[in-house]
This record gives structure tokens, sequence and C-alpha cells, in this order.
């Protein structure tokens, strides 16, 4: 096996500095755009999520007062079932001055006659027919072509008047 001769390493002057090459201004401005797209996320997401704290501390407080309203309906609800009970009525009708009605304190209201109107008073009087009287049923007798046929007035206390036909055919 050969070995290899190890190669001379040239040194160079220490003083003198090794120089790269400046970093291109495009690699400076996409660093620069990626760090500004990277601060307003955190932005955008600590906005977010202070106002999604903010939105449950208000929906908090909202529940807080749908259960107090909820409870209000309940104890509204009962106290209205307690008034229209019927033992809270009778106090309440006691309260007033009304009292309880039973055989012995009933009165019987009957109302006074009202003088009714000339019209009412025809209506329920039954019509008077003072044309019409009793009269004696004719009887039939033999007609005869001459015979005078008069008719009967029922007697009256005045003596009543003759027709004119009653005196023509006379």
């Amino acid at each position: 096996m050969k070995v290899m001769p190890k190669k001379k390493q040239s040194v160079k002057n220490k003083s003198h500095s090794t120089q790269r090459d400046p970093i291109p201004w495009r690699y400076c401005i996409l660093t620069l755009c990626c760090g500004l797209l990277l601060v307003t996320g955190f932005f955008f997401a600590a906005r977010q999520h202070f106002s999604s704290i903010d939105f449950g501390i208000k929906n908090s407080r909202l529940r807080k007062q749908i259960e107090e309203l909820e409870a209000d309906k309940r104890r509204l609800i009962l106290s209205k079932e307690i008034a229209l009970s019927p033992s809270e009525i009778k106090k309440a009708a006691k309260k007033i001055g009304l009292t309880e009605m039973t055989a012995s304190n009933i009165e019987v209201y009957r109302p006074k006659p009202k003088e009714k109107s000339k019209t009412e008073k025809l209506i329920l009087e039954k019509p008077k027919l003072e044309f019409l009287e009793k009269t004696e049923p004719v009887k039939k007798e033999d007609k005869k072509p001459d015979a005078k046929i008069e008719k009967k007035l029922p007697e009256t206390k005045e003596k009543p008047e003759k027709s004119k036909i009653q005196i023509a055919k006379k």
C-alpha cells in the first residue's frame, strides 16, 4: 500500500480577512415579507382570541340573565296559581265586602213593574172586536118569493136606528 503524501496547505496572511459575497437584496426582501406575514398572523390570532374571550363573558352574563328570568317566570306562575285558588278568591271577596252565598242569606230580587208603553199595551192586550156581537142563529124558513127578510138586531138599551135599506123595503 502506498501512502499518499500530504499536501501542503497554503498559509495565507492572517492580516487579510476572507471576504464573502454580500447577501442579495432579494433574500432580504423575502425574509422581511415573511416576518411581516408572521407578525400580522400573530396580531390577527390575538385579536380573535380576545374577542372570543369577550363573547364568552357576554354569553355567560346572558345565561345568568336567562336563569334569573326563568326563575322569575316560575315565581310569577306560582303566584298566579295561588291567586286563582278558590281560597284566595274567597279571601279577596271578603276584603271587598262580599258574603258567601247560602240558602239563608239569599234575597230574591224582584224588579218594580214599569209602566208599559202604548204599543206594548196594545200588543199584550187581546184585540176587542166591538162590531162583532153574538147574534141569534137565523132560522131557516120556507122561502116564499114575496116574503120579507129582516135581520134581527140585538136588543140594547137604546133603540137602534133603522137603516135606509129597511126603510126602503117597508
